[in-house]
Protein backbone atom coordinates (compact mmCIF):
# COMPACT_ATOMS: atom_id res chain seq x y z
CA UNK A 1 0.00 0.00 0.00
CA UNK A 2 1.29 3.43 -0.95
CA UNK A 3 1.48 5.88 1.96
CA UNK A 4 0.46 9.27 0.68
CA UNK A 5 -0.72 10.96 3.86
CA UNK A 6 2.50 12.86 4.48
CA UNK A 7 2.46 14.23 0.93
CA UNK A 8 -1.17 15.36 1.23
CA UNK A 9 -0.36 17.08 4.52
CA UNK A 10 2.77 18.69 3.05
CA UNK A 11 0.82 20.00 0.06
CA UNK A 12 -2.03 21.22 2.27
CA UNK A 13 0.39 23.05 4.55
CA UNK A 14 2.27 24.57 1.63
CA UNK A 15 -1.04 25.95 0.34
CA UNK A 16 -1.89 27.12 3.87
CA UNK A 17 -5.21 25.26 3.91
CA UNK A 18 -6.78 23.93 7.07
CA UNK A 19 -8.07 20.39 6.93
CA UNK A 20 -11.61 21.81 6.87
CA UNK A 21 -10.83 24.15 3.96
CA UNK A 22 -9.28 21.33 1.95
CA UNK A 23 -12.18 19.04 2.79
CA UNK A 24 -14.66 21.63 1.49
CA UNK A 25 -12.67 22.06 -1.72
CA UNK A 26 -12.61 18.33 -2.55
CA UNK A 27 -16.05 17.45 -1.18
CA UNK A 28 -15.18 15.32 1.85
CA UNK A 29 -15.24 15.86 5.61
CA UNK A 30 -12.46 17.25 7.78
CA UNK A 31 -12.13 13.87 9.49
CA UNK A 32 -11.67 12.22 6.09
CA UNK A 33 -8.76 14.57 5.31
CA UNK A 34 -7.29 13.74 8.73
CA UNK A 35 -7.65 10.03 7.93
CA UNK A 36 -5.87 10.53 4.59
CA UNK A 37 -3.05 12.40 6.29
CA UNK A 38 -2.48 9.71 8.93
CA UNK A 39 -2.73 6.97 6.27
CA UNK A 40 -5.66 5.23 7.92
CA UNK A 41 -7.67 5.84 4.77
CA UNK A 42 -6.80 6.19 1.08
CA UNK A 43 -8.56 8.69 -1.18
CA UNK A 44 -10.64 7.39 -4.07
CA UNK A 45 -9.46 8.11 -7.60
CA UNK A 46 -12.03 10.90 -7.86
CA UNK A 47 -10.81 12.54 -4.65
CA UNK A 48 -7.19 12.02 -5.67
CA UNK A 49 -7.85 13.90 -8.91
CA UNK A 50 -9.61 16.69 -6.98
CA UNK A 51 -6.65 16.91 -4.58
CA UNK A 52 -4.22 17.14 -7.49
CA UNK A 53 -6.35 19.86 -9.08
CA UNK A 54 -6.59 21.87 -5.84
CA UNK A 55 -2.83 21.62 -5.25
CA UNK A 56 -1.99 22.25 -8.94
CA UNK A 57 0.11 19.09 -9.09
CA UNK A 58 -0.10 15.80 -10.94
CA UNK A 59 -1.49 12.69 -9.29
CA UNK A 60 2.03 11.26 -9.59
CA UNK A 61 3.22 14.01 -7.28
CA UNK A 62 0.82 12.75 -4.61
CA UNK A 63 1.06 9.01 -5.26
CA UNK A 64 4.78 8.72 -5.91
CA UNK A 65 5.87 11.57 -3.64
CA UNK A 66 7.42 13.40 -6.57
CA UNK A 67 7.79 17.11 -6.71
CA UNK A 68 6.34 19.04 -9.58
CA UNK A 69 3.38 21.11 -10.52
CA UNK A 70 1.20 21.54 -13.55
CA UNK A 71 0.43 24.66 -15.46
CA UNK A 72 -2.50 24.98 -17.83
CA UNK A 73 -1.26 26.15 -21.22
CA UNK A 74 -4.39 25.56 -23.29
CA UNK A 75 -4.91 28.42 -25.71
CA UNK A 76 -1.31 29.62 -25.58
CA UNK A 77 0.90 29.76 -28.64
CA UNK A 78 4.10 27.70 -28.74
CA UNK A 79 6.03 30.96 -28.41
CA UNK A 80 4.08 31.92 -25.26
CA UNK A 81 4.67 28.45 -23.79
CA UNK A 82 8.39 28.82 -24.56
CA UNK A 83 8.48 32.20 -22.81
CA UNK A 84 6.75 30.71 -19.75
CA UNK A 85 9.34 27.91 -19.66
CA UNK A 86 12.14 30.49 -19.78
CA UNK A 87 10.55 32.43 -16.93
CA UNK A 88 10.14 29.27 -14.84
CA UNK A 89 13.75 28.25 -15.54
CA UNK A 90 14.89 31.73 -14.49
CA UNK A 91 12.99 31.47 -11.23
CA UNK A 92 14.43 28.01 -10.57
CA UNK A 93 17.97 29.27 -11.20
CA UNK A 94 17.28 32.33 -9.07
CA UNK A 95 16.07 30.08 -6.26
CA UNK A 96 19.24 27.98 -6.53
CA UNK A 97 21.38 31.11 -6.24
CA UNK A 98 19.28 32.33 -3.32
CA UNK A 99 19.57 28.95 -1.61
CA UNK A 100 23.33 28.86 -2.19
CA UNK A 101 23.58 32.35 -0.73
CA UNK A 102 21.45 31.36 2.26
CA UNK A 103 23.52 28.22 2.81
CA UNK A 104 26.75 30.23 2.70
CA UNK A 105 25.49 33.55 4.00
CA UNK A 106 27.45 33.42 7.25
CA UNK A 107 30.67 32.67 5.38
CA UNK A 108 29.95 35.42 2.88
CA UNK A 109 29.14 37.92 5.62
CA UNK A 110 32.30 36.98 7.54
CA UNK A 111 34.40 37.42 4.39
CA UNK A 112 32.83 40.81 3.71
CA UNK A 113 33.52 41.92 7.27
CA UNK A 114 37.13 40.73 6.96
CA UNK A 115 37.55 42.75 3.74
CA UNK A 116 36.10 45.81 5.49
CA UNK A 117 38.43 45.33 8.46
CA UNK A 118 41.47 44.92 6.21
CA UNK A 119 40.49 47.97 4.16
CA UNK A 120 40.07 50.02 7.34
CA UNK A 121 43.45 48.85 8.64
CA UNK A 122 45.17 49.58 5.33
CA UNK A 123 43.58 52.98 4.74
CA UNK A 124 46.33 55.01 6.49
CA UNK A 125 49.02 53.07 4.60
CA UNK A 126 47.20 53.57 1.31
CA UNK A 127 46.88 57.31 1.97
CA UNK A 128 50.60 57.52 2.82
CA UNK A 129 51.53 55.61 -0.34
CA UNK A 130 49.27 57.84 -2.43
CA UNK A 131 50.93 60.96 -1.00
CA UNK A 132 54.39 59.52 -1.69
CA UNK A 133 53.37 58.53 -5.21
CA UNK A 134 51.92 61.98 -5.81
CA UNK A 135 55.12 63.59 -4.56
CA UNK A 136 57.26 61.31 -6.74
CA UNK A 137 55.12 62.06 -9.79
CA UNK A 138 55.37 65.76 -9.09
CA UNK A 139 59.18 65.49 -8.98
CA UNK A 140 59.25 63.53 -12.25
CA UNK A 141 57.04 66.10 -13.97
CA UNK A 142 59.25 68.97 -12.74
CA UNK A 143 62.37 67.21 -14.04
CA UNK A 144 60.76 66.66 -17.44
CA UNK A 145 59.75 70.31 -17.65
CA UNK A 146 63.34 71.40 -16.94
CA UNK A 147 64.64 69.34 -19.86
Amino acid sequence: MVLIGAKIKELRNSCKFTQKELADLVGVTKSTIAAYENDSRTPSFEVLIKLATVFHVTTDTILLNRSGSILEVDGLTPEQIHIIKIIIDSFCKSNLVTKAFEDNSLDILETMLNFKRIADEQEPLIEKNMLELSSDLSKIIKKKKKK
